[in-house]
């Protein structure tokens, strides 16, 4: 081809670019006028009160006060001052008074405007940081968007945040809340049961708005998304005559809410039915894991009403006479009845003071079988089988992670959808082809890390086959919105059983809401960008956010230091992210000390004039110093290394220097320096160049791929755009690999099995987490590459303690 037929091409491709984009941008438009109509059709509900002028605003399903201060540009101290009949929780139908102010919502085009802010009043006691935590943006954001607030803040000025500069952080905001569900914190023996009957829900809709409790696990301080519905009047619960068990009904099943000290035949006994048919209604449940709190599927047991109205009080008990050292405990797995029962029938009973002689009475079967028969004639109910699919299966598979269809006989299908820019991109690994053409150069180097991560992906499939895996790969080239919208038009999408991209955060909802709709897992693997995470319960983020890994930065600083000095530098204040972990490590340095935990000495210096004479001060030769340096500001890491180098060697101290993930991006840190302190430095991404698996691995990309694979983040480097070697290769076999040994291994439901990694990473340590009860999963794995003094280098990985 010619150069003049190749440039008329590129102009034939450009002006489809902008068609394509002017298309975009039309629709998008027309779309939002739509919307903006829909909802600023408020200007005719004004009235005029005591001379001051208000919207009302009638409650809508799902709407709360956060979202009725955001639709009209006024924050929600200004609602409650002049509705003194409301509280936070609204009803749907009930009136509301929104105050009009001039200069924010008067008219429909202020209310567009002021949109774009959430508006916070300023109580008393609040400060700049505070809001800023609150809200999660830097201080700054807060000083140029209201002037005077650097000076004071005056209590009950309205500050405006922008809505663009909130970020994602590991906690669950008031601004982030969805007004369709109440938020329950959870308290100690709270069980799934407790919630639903508090609430006056079904379990099933408390676990399809919370993935994560498919386990049945409440953990004591997490956050539980509750649906706000009316009670389904198809479901039921019951209790017990006696008020100390608890269970839920179905056609087919009573779900039981673990007591402790129960086991397997008390259980069964509880109900009379055949202690095997209770193992067998809960496969992979077994005698050691029975715990309290969660629930078990009882096969319904089949009562004579009628003998059992004839029953004789006298066969209902038997008694015990307690003996010397017997207990509570012995004298429930003696008779097989749980200890609350047994506290239940003896109310006069001391039974921590247990008395020798004392006579107890003890249920027999006859007793049970009454209280159970008793129980199910109660019209009251829980659980429509029909709609219990999401519990009934948990237990099913939660601990039988074995799969023997997925991979073996049914192909598994995975869609690759990245932004190749194929037309451009065939080039890149061609030398023979060049370009003098800089937008045609710029696609090639957007292009260029997915074409890299497609060659890691090709290698991680082709060591699957050899294992035995049958596997579908589909590659989607969605370069621009013509090409994703064919790629959601293609039916054979909604078949797969993993989705991988999309590259950038530009495409990440729409291919996220195909995700929810069609319940496919999905993994976004490349950008640390993702406003969907708390939203999409099968999106999985691979290279996560570096606020995600603080708490586990925090906990292995602690614990290395334990018993000796930790030295925090102060960032300044205008890094936010480093004043915040700063701030989180001395929390979490004083509650330790408060729990009896081996005590920290927790020490602080702030730069000045002379950081020699400031820091060897405060640096006992006697102990180990552990030093760290939350700043990511390149100038003042650089600076501040050499000096604890110096004061290391003057003082021939014993010093160990903790560094964040950003330090391996500054090219100005001398790395000699970074061995001489044992600088320490947590990072995801770290290669260890002596593992056997990945040597293999270098060696087969070298056969297959003709280019040398490299760290995404090699040391004190930042690479250029234009290199000749592949930084990507091995984030996508790990990515590849990861999920599709998942997949073979587990099968579809292999987020239950993932405490047990599927395959090993060369680059990566991936450990997922979700980042909420209803949200996906972020990775939480993390790596310390230790410069030793020997000027050996450590890849150590870290884990939660």
């Amino acid at each position: 081809m010619t150069n003049n037929m190749i440039q008329k091409q590129m102009k034939k491709t450009k002006l489809l670019y902008i068609l394509y984009f002017l298309l975009f941008v039309w629709i998008s438009g027309t779309i939002v006028a739509q919307e903006n109509t829909a909802n600023n059709n408020i200007s005719a509900k004004k009235i005029m009160l005591n001379g001051k002028e208000y919207y009302l605003h009638v409650v809508q399903k799902g709407e709360g006060l956060f979202r009725i201060s955001m639709n009209y540009g006024v924050s929600q101290q200004e609602i409650l001052e002049v509705n003194d009949d409301i509280t936070e929780n609204l009803k749907v139908g009930q009136i509301v008074r929104v105050p009009v102010i001039s200069g924010r919502n008067n008219s429909e085009n202020e209310i567009n405007k002021t949109r774009s802010y959430i508006y916070h009043t300023v109580e008393k006691g609040q400060t700049v940081f505070y809001i800023s935590r609150k809200y999660n943006v830097s201080q700054d954001v807060i000083y140029n968007n209201n002037p005077g607030s650097r000076e004071k803040l005056i209590e009950g000025a309205i500050l405006k945040i922008p809505v663009g500069e909130l970020h994602l952080d590991n906690k669950t905001d008031d601004n982030e809340k969805d007004d369709n569900f109440d938020y329950h914190t959870v308290k100690p023996n709270e069980t799934l049961y407790s919630l639903s009957r508090e609430y006056n829900i079904t379990v099933e809709k408390i676990i399809e708005a919370n993935p994560a409790l498919q386990n049945g696990i409440l953990s004591i301080g997490s956050i539980v998304r509750i649906p706000i519905s009316k009670q389904d009047e198809k479901t039921i619960s019951r209790t017990l005559n006696d008020g100390t068990q608890q269970f839920i009904e179905s056609d087919k099943y009573l779900y039981h809410t673990i007591l402790q000290g129960q086991t397997f035949y008390s259980i069964a006994r509880q109900y009379q039915v055949k202690e095997q048919d209770l193992r067998d209604a809960n496969p992979g449940v077994t005698q050691d894991n029975l715990k309290v709190g969660y629930m078990l599927r009882v096969p319904r047991p089949e009562i004579d009403d009628k003998k059992i109205g004839k029953t004789d009080n006298s066969e209902l008990f038997t008694t015990h006479k307690v003996r010397r050292s017997e207990t509570l405990y012995g004298i429930s797995r003696q008779h097989h009845v749980d200890e609350a029962t047994l506290k239940s029938l003896n109310p006069n009973v001391d039974f921590v003071n247990l008395k020798v002689g004392t006579v107890l009475k003890i249920p027999t079967d006859a007793w049970f079988a009454k209280q159970t028969a008793s129980a199910l004639q109660k019209p009251e109910v829980i659980i429509s089988e029909s709609e219990n699919t999401n519990y009934d299966i948990t237990q099913s598979f939660l601990k039988d992670c074995k799969n023997s269809s997925l991979g073996y006989h049914i192909p598994i299908k995975v869609a690759l959808m990245l932004p190749f820019s194929a037309k451009d991109a065939f080039s890149i690994y061609n030398d023979s082809v060049t370009s003098t053409n800089e937008s045609q150069n710029a696609n090639f180097r957007r292009a260029k890390p997915y074409m890299e991560f497609y060659s890691g992906t090709l290698l991680a499939i082709d060591e699957l086959k050899k294992q035995g895996a049958n596997i579908n790969l589909k590659v989607y080239d969605i370069a621009d919105s013509r090409s994703l919208q064919n790629a959601f038009n293609d039916h054979e999408l909604k078949e797969m059983d993993l989705i991988i991209g999309p590259g950038v955060v530009n495409n990440l909802n729409m291919i996220s809401a195909f995700s929810l709709e069609n319940r496919i897992n999905m993994v976004y693997p490349m950008s640390n960008n993702n406003p969907e995470l708390r939203k999409n319960p099968y999106l999985f983020q691979v290279n996560s956010p570096d606020s995600l890994y603080f708490d586990l930065i925090i906990e292995e600083i602690i614990h290395q230091a334990r018993g000796q000095n930790l030295l925090v530098i102060s960032p300044k204040s205008s890094e936010t992210k480093a004043v915040n972990f700063a701030k989180s490590l001395k929390q979490r340095v004083f509650v330790q000390s408060r729990i009896g935990s081996e005590s920290v000495k927790y020490l602080e210096y702030t730069p000045g004039k002379d950081d020699v004479l400031g820091i060897q001060t405060l640096i006992d030769v006697e102990k180990h110093t552990y030093i760290v340096i939350p700043s990511e500001n390149q100038a003042e890491v650089s600076k501040l290394i050499p000096v604890i180098a110096g004061v290391k060697s003057k003082m021939k101290a014993n010093i160990t220097l903790f560094g964040m993930p950003e330090w391996l991006r500054f090219q100005t840190i001398d790395p000699e320096e970074i061995h001489i302190v044992n600088g320490t430095i947590f990072s995801p991404f770290a290669i260890d160049y002596n593992d056997y698996s990945t040597k293999q691995f270098i060696d087969k990309f070298h056969q297959m791929i003709h280019l040398e694979p490299y760290p995404v983040h090699p040391y004190f480097q930042n690479p250029d755009a234009v290199y000749s070697y592949s930084r990507y290769g091995i984030w996508g076999y790990d990515v590849t690999l990861y999920f599709l040994s998942a997949l073979y291994k587990y099968g579809k439901n292999f987020i239950a099995c993932l405490e047990y990694p599927p395959s090993q990473q060369i680059q990566f340590n991936f450990n997922f987490k979700r980042i909420s009860n209803w949200g996906g999963f972020y990775n939480s794995g993390l790596y310390m590459i230790r410069f030793n003094s020997d000027y050996t280098t450590e890849r150590i990985p870290v884990s939660p303690r």
